[in-house]
């Protein structure tokens, strides 16, 4: 402890009050003076040799005993110093902060709001000690029992120590000329260089920071102990919050960069005030990781999500349940962080060019090893900021993703994170940590069950891959690792991309098989599913040509589909099939039919219990919205989010693993919102149930007008709700509903759909992710994203978006309101909503038909074209496009 103390004792004379002294010949030497949070730093150093000091620090369970904590480091003593200013307050940390130590020697001056701090925490350590906890285990299965608000202060500490000595110099001034002396230190105290004391402070900060992550690495590198219970892994999560590692940290910008703030409106105290900062002296790198930016200390991210991934599976239920309890910004950074370790890992795999940022501690020009520094081994070595002795050629070699344990190890990780970002559970609401991402979008997540959305978990530099080659290895297990194990990689783009090139391969194959066919059997054998349908005959014979066809085979079914109208000409080259499915989702769907019955209040449909058609009916639904997956074709229609889970939930077993799904009351909220309210009612009511409601196990469903009771388990008629069997009561009512009463409709509707959609891609998709693959975007159209992709034909201007006919139609497109907006996409696009990718996905072409005349514009859905006339007048242009827009159907006039 003494040798430490006097290591330390140089530190002293840097304070502000001998600035004035440093200037001299013996204070500029470059070896001599030690930075001044040595003490601090030490300190770190010592509280991080092990997890242990970790996980005994910023616990919210019950203290143990003093004498029994023994992972805590001894504290200094403060030495008495001329230095210290007899109003120095005495900076007393909570004896849960360990990590800090004993800074309160001689260090009051460079603490932030030190009176406020330090009284904050003798308050709290007061009524910490004064409550008794209920448990004094560590952790809990709902808790890692960390007090992040102590922990975030502890960082905010860190960032910012130093920042506030202006506040002090400024006190520090003479006021009284007594005697001469006082007179020879106000001439000191006016001349001091308050650019070098600003420098020393922050190159001193800078160097805490380094040796923080410094610390923090050797941490990783060795725990000082296997992690198999949940209480050992305290640490890890305490390490997640540290500021420095996260990519959209200004920590460094904010604090290490920039002259202390509280100095913007001060008088400099020297010429040399005013100017810009010199590089600080004796650079070196804050770690061994190299960085791609500012924060990007990839080193530390991958050491702790290598450990976290190889944790027992005990640990990792504990961790998935922390994770869900977590804060919704808080959970976002630690997503963003994982994802942006992902995105780092893939790009050096990608063959790009890392840019290897500039590190605050290193500047701008490259510091050599030699006087010299011609060599380009030199050279390149002082870039990167490493030594020209290593041997790093292995290190630079592009490595394949299936063989890199940090990207299965972050992907391992980021799997706990999506798990527990779908557990329904009771969160903590936004406080220290975390509060940038979009609360609208949480909004929107927390109605889905989701903490934050799950394109969250999307990486996009993924759709650069070869996902195919990706896809094919995971079906045949040939790679110990593939992102198709971890779909929530995969964004929708990437998904649809394979789904596409699943049943573009299944089409090839069929084609090849009927054209071999065709020629060994000498008979002509299609190679695409043909249906021929008449317009006023539209669903019988639609269900007629796909029974005739699974009857035959199931997998004619694959081939591409092909309509024909009756009666009509036209050569289907995408557009027949759009309208045929627009059509005939329109009849199928329609209340008068009878299949599906409409709530008013949520404009959801479901299906009919009682309805009086055959089940082939429902079978041809299913098969439909199988062949708009299958094709590539969005669909109107307006089944509730929760029937996609259903269906997922229902695939045919297979190799792939399938989502499990048990209907709930938040499921019907969806359906029928007034019922589950009057239900959460019923849960929610404090008095006596069985004398208030009177209800009885029984389901009160309405049969055309008619009100039928069926009993929801055996003597339901004669077995009152009561308190204590009212939660079995809701879960029978809404089980019957959404599942027992629909048995019959929905089993040949699933039937009809995994016929068409039986392969491994669909797999990938998750429910909410299927709904807009069939259902499509009913967001406001963007027509501006719309003009901004589009494309123009035989026009004779240079530019034809600057010809007036082409702004009239786009100006008309966005002003008008937004059910015209629909009907205008669906006349040019055969569909009125748009692809799950966005409006970007979708082009329109615009081509002129020539100059003025009388004929209306024209529009061939199969290549999303619309074909205009060079109208004389805007009123014109907007009068024929409506008339088109309202009288056409089909390929020719109504």
């Amino acid at each position: 402890m003494r040798t430490r103390d006097a290591q330390n004792a140089p530190r002293r004379d840097r304070s502000p009050r001998n600035a004035a002294r440093s200037n001299g010949p013996e204070a500029r030497g470059p070896t001599s003076r030690p930075y001044i949070f040595r003490s601090l730093e030490e300190y770190i150093i010592t509280s991080f040799k092990g997890c242990d000091c970790l996980n005994s620090s910023f616990t919210t369970a019950q203290p143990a005993p003093r004498n029994a904590v023994n992972s805590s480091p001894p504290k200094q003593k403060a030495e008495p110093s001329s230095a210290q200013a007899p109003s120095e307050v005495t900076f007393e940390p909570d004896p849960k902060l360990l990590l800090l130590g004993d800074i309160a020697e001689n260090s009051s001056w460079w603490m932030n709001e030190v009176e406020q701090i330090s009284s904050s925490h003798r308050s709290r350590s007061k009524e910490r000690r004064e409550k008794t906890s209920s448990s004094s285990r560590p952790v809990s299965s709902r808790s890692p029992r960390i007090n992040w608000a102590e922990l975030a202060q502890w960082h905010h500490l860190i960032m910012t120590a130093g920042t506030s000595w202006v506040e002090l110099w400024s006190t520090m001034k003479p006021t009284e000329m007594k005697r001469e002396a006082d007179a020879v230190i106000a001439q000191k105290w006016t001349t001091t260089d308050l650019a070098m004391v600003d420098r020393e402070i922050t190159e001193s900060r800078l160097h805490l920071h380094r040796t923080l992550l410094k610390a923090t690495e050797n941490l990783l590198k060795r725990p000082r102990r296997p992690l198999k219970r949940p209480e050992d892994t305290r640490f890890l999560l305490m390490l997640l919050t540290n500021p420095l590692i996260y990519p959209s940290s200004s920590s460094f910008a904010s604090y290490s960069l920039a002259p202390s703030a509280a100095r913007g409106d001060r008088r400099p105290s020297h010429p040399k005030d005013g100017t810009p900062r010199p590089a600080p002296r004796n650079p070196k790198p804050p770690s061994k990781s190299r960085s791609n930016g500012p924060g990007h200390h990839y080193g530390i991210v991958k050491r702790i999500l290598g450990l976290l991934a190889n944790l027992p599976n005990d640990c990792h239920h504990y961790l998935v349940s922390w994770f869900s309890r977590f804060s919704a910004g808080q959970f976002e950074k630690i997503v963003d962080l994982v994802g942006g370790f992902v995105t780092h890992r893939l790009m050096r795999q990608h063959g790009r060019k890392r840019s290897e940022s500039t590190q605050h501690d290193d500047d701008l020009v490259p510091s050599f090893s030699s006087a010299a520094g011609h060599t380009p081994a030199e050279l390149h070595a002082a870039i990167n900021g490493r030594s020209p002795n290593k041997a790093n050629e292995q290190r630079d070699q592009p490595v394949v993703y299936t063989d890199d344990w940090q990207v299965r190890a972050a992907a391992r990780v980021m799997s706990l994170l999506f798990t527990a970002n779908n557990a329904n559970v009771s969160r903590k609401p936004d406080g220290i940590l975390g509060q940038d991402a979009s609360s609208v979008a949480r909004s929107q997540a927390s109605r889905r069950g989701h903490m934050i959305p799950i394109s969250s978990f999307y990486n996009t530099l993924l759709d650069y891959s070869d996902l195919v080659a990706d896809f094919e290895a995971w079906e045949s297990k040939t790679t110990k690792f593939s992102f198709c194990q971890y779909p929530f990689f995969l964004s929708i783009w990437a998904k649809i991309h394979i789904l596409e090139h699943d049943a573009r391969r299944q089409m090839e194959v069929k084609a090849r098989e009927a054209f071999f066919n065709s020629i060994m059997s000498r008979t002509a054998i299609s190679q695409y599913l043909v249906l021929k349908v008449r317009r006023d005959c539209l669903v019988e014979d639609s269900l007629r040509g796909v029974s005739e066809v699974v009857g035959s085979s199931q997998e004619e079914i694959k081939k591409g589909l092909r309509i024909e109208f009756l009666g009509e000409e036209g050569v289907d080259a995408g557009g027949l099939r759009k309208e045929w499915f627009l059509l005939l989702v329109r009849e199928v769907f329609d209340p008068h039919h009878g299949l599906f019955i409409y709530d008013d209040d949520s404009r959801y449909c479901y299906f009919n219990p009682y309805c009086f058609e055959s089940s082939e009916q429902f079978f041809l639904v299913g098969v439909l919205l199988g062949l708009a997956i299958y094709n590539s074709t969005i669909l109107d229609i307006a089944l509730p989010p929760f029937a996609f889970k259903k269906l997922l939930a229902a695939a045919p077993l297979s190799s792939i693993t399938r989502p499990t799904y048990k209907c709930g009351l938040d499921d019907l909220a969806e359906l029928r919102p007034a019922l589950a309210k009057g239900l959460r009612a019923l849960l929610d009511y404090e008095g006596d149930v069985a004398e208030t409601f009177c209800y009885d196990f029984v389901a009160q469903v309405d049969r055309y007008g008619e009100t039928v009771s069926v009993p929801l388990c055996a003597g339901g008629e004669n077995r009152p709700v009561t308190n204590a069997n009212r939660r079995e009561f809701v879960d029978l009512y809404v089980h019957f509903l959404l599942d027992t009463a629909v048995t019959r409709q929905f089993e040949p509707f699933k039937r009809g759909f995994f016929t068409v959609c039986g392969g491994n891609a669909l797999s990938l998709f998750r429910p909410e992710e299927i709904e807009l693959l069939v259902r499509g975007s009913d967001e406001p159209l963007d027509v501006a994203s719309l003009r901004a992709v589009a494309t123009y034909d035989n026009w004779s201007n240079a530019r034809p978006e600057t010809e007036p006919v082409v702004r009239w139609f786009w100006d008309f497109f966005e002003q008008t309101q937004p059910q015209a907006q629909r009907k205008i996409l669906s006349f040019v696009t055969g569909s009125d909503r748009i692809p799950a990718m966005g409006a970007t996905s979708l082009s329109i072409r615009l081509v002129c038909l020539g100059d003025e005349t009388s004929r209306f514009p024209t529009a061939r859905t199969c290549f999303n074209q619309l074909g205009l006339y060079k109208y004389e007048t805007r009123e014109k242009l907007e009068r024929m496009l409506w008339d088109a827009v309202l009288n056409s159907e089909g390929f020719g006039l109504k």
